[in-house]
């Protein structure tokens, strides 16, 4: 392997930097409703955290789908093929308008679906109103994820970041409104939050559609001709997507359900410290997934070009990057934990259990890094089946098994599930690295799977994408 070059690092950071802005803006909306709500109580504290986390679950595996345009949309876009980049973001819209209506069948179901929890009452009743008002907002982060995958895949990041900007001011101004009750709003407090949200969203599919259809958009990527609905592309999009979606569905599934169950028998205060420690973890995580964003978009824009030993280069080097964050976090999360817990809480209780989850976030940092890099790069080139398996093996031969046995035959109480959680990334981790040196993601074509069509010219891949050494890391 060679060493970062200037060049490659220049590149890289001029894709990933405004993703992670946005990933970075995105974690902030999450600071902000945390601390407006804290001004409410403890008890709607601890229910965020279980409303927000279904409804993300629910939100995961169709987002992970919509989230490959960015692979088809670099690869087209590598082939010099524009308006099959536009085409597929097209498809993505018109899911995630499916999905916005599909999820209505959620909603008589929530109150029996949240009291197998074993939540306290309060809790639960605000758990439900909570989970219902974010379902309105779970198509439209589908769309978005969709357009936002375009912008990446085209190498235009600046414009899902005013899209995130744009929704994030939004949000703090109807939080303000909707959770305290000013200026005439009803007050809501934690509904309010959701609902502030939600409406955040329509504003940035607002913008993002606004760019995607201007004329500047349309003579350059025929965005207003490739419209209309198309099965062959849209069945691609599943077959690459369907993996990388239920893979963050379950990812978040550990993360998010199985804690909700397990903490939530411990009291509020072990829900609340989760959920605090959780804020600071996507500090973290967020710009770390930038990253891989980023990175799939590299690596599906040369593979589109044939440039496979370049794509390799930038893997290496986004490694780099990424591992370098992720540990300087690390030592801060081990440096301040009880500050940094302090600062949404002032119960001594949620103090110590959250800088107690802190820890495991100290202990995974560099394998999350490794992971969300390796990852990144295995989606670029559209191999997202066997990290899918991968993971619901992990997840339930290592996380649920510890996760549960913590709390049978221990007395970590809510620690435990998280020390489970910090196995189940060191070992997706080693095991996405694993995968991407064996060099299986070389022999794929996105765009001849699941197979032949006829109405489209995604067929006609370019001969290195077909006859590709398989070599290993750049030498």
């Amino acid at each position: 392997m060679t060493l970062p070059t200037l060049s490659g690092l220049r590149e890289i950071l001029r894709l990933a930097l405004p993703i992670i802005a946005s990933m970075a803006s995105f974690t902030v909306m999450g600071f902000v409703d945390t601390w407006m709500v804290a001004l409410v109580g403890t008890a709607e504290v601890a229910a965020a955290m279980p409303g927000g986390v279904i409804a993300f679950t629910l939100t995961a595996l169709p987002l992970g789908i919509t989230r490959c345009v960015n692979t088809f949309a670099a690869q087209a876009f590598g082939r010099d093929e524009p308006d099959e980049a536009a085409a597929y973001a097209w498809q993505g819209i018109y899911f995630g308008a499916l999905v916005g209506l599909a999820c209505a069948v959620f909603w008589p179901l929530a109150p029996g679906f949240f009291s197998l929890f074993g939540h306290e009452p309060e809790v639960l009743v605000l758990e439900v109103a909570y989970f219902r008002v974010r379902l309105w907002g779970i198509g439209l982060s589908v769309m978005i994820g969709a357009l936002s995958g375009f912008f990446y895949g085209i190498h235009r990041p600046g414009i899902a970041l005013v899209g995130v900007l744009t929704a994030n001011c939004t949000n703090v101004v109807l939080n303000y409104a909707f959770i305290f009750g000013n200026w005439g709003a009803p007050r809501l407090g934690l509904t309010g939050a959701g609902l502030a949200m939600v409406l955040s969203f329509v504003v940035q599919l607002g913008v993002l559609l606004g760019v995607f259809l201007s004329s500047r958009y349309r003579a350059e990527f025929s965005t207003r001709l490739g419209w209309s609905p198309d099965w062959a592309r849209t069945r691609r999009l599943l077959h690459i997507g369907w993996p990388a979606g239920m893979q963050g569905a379950l990812d978040i599934l550990g993360w998010g359900l199985l804690i909700v169950m397990i903490v939530g028998q411990f009291g509020k205060e072990h829900l609340a410290a989760s959920n605090i420690a959780v804020q600071y973890m996507m500090i973290s995580f967020m710009p770390a997934l930038g990253l891989s964003q980023a990175l799939s978009a590299l690596v599906g824009r040369y593979i589109g070009r044939g440039e496979w030993e370049t794509a390799v280069r930038r893997v290496y080097e986004t490694l780099c990057i990424c591992l370098v964050y992720v540990g300087l976090m690390g030592v801060f999360f081990f440096v301040f934990r009880f500050s940094l817990i302090g600062v949404f809480s002032t119960d001594p209780l949620v103090i110590q259990l959250g800088a107690n989850i802190l820890l495991c976030a100290v202990a995974f940092q560099l394998f999350d890094g490794l992971g969300m890099t390796f990852f990144g790069a295995l989606r670029g080139a559209g191999d997202t089946h066997w990290p899918a398996g991968f993971t619901l093996a992990v997840l339930f031969l290592v996380f649920a098994p510890l996760s549960l046995g913590s709390v049978a035959y221990t007395n970590l109480e809510s620690l435990g599930p998280w020390l489970a959680g910090t196995a189940n990334v060191i070992i997706l981790g080693l095991g996405f690295c694993w995968r991407f040196c064996q060099d299986h993601w070389r022999q794929i074509d996105i765009f001849a799977t699941p197979g032949p069509v006829d109405n489209t010219g995604a067929e006609k891949a370019p001969g290195a994408m077909r006859e590709s050494p398989l070599v290993g890391s750049p030498e």
